[in-house]
């Protein structure tokens, strides 16, 4: 994958599944959360995705087992507690 195709998808990724939920009406009502500690989570969760991304696309075989070896790990946390996940309509984006 190509540098500018990794920046968008993170970007849109941040954008689609973090920013544009629970958070963002977090952000607008009663300044729960300011401008400037928005703009660090935004920059963290973008950073996170990206370097996942770049890393699980590299083509690098180390790179790509520590994403496989984070998302396995990661996949037990809430495991039993939380939901499953369900799909979304368009709309709710």
């Amino acid at each position: 994958m190509k540098e500018d195709q990794l920046q968008n998808l993170s970007r849109a990724l941040t954008h689609l599944v973090y920013r544009n939920t629970l958070v963002e009406d977090l952000h607008a009502m009663d300044a729960k959360l300011d401008d400037a500690t928005m703009k660090l989570i935004n920059k963290e969760v973008n950073n996170r995705i990206y370097t996942l991304l770049k890393w699980y696309t590299s083509g690098n075989e180390t790179e790509q087992k520590q994403v496989e070896d984070l998302v396995a790990f990661s996949s037990l946390y809430g495991k039993g507690s939380w939901d499953l996940a369900e799909e979304l309509r368009l709309e709710d984006f």
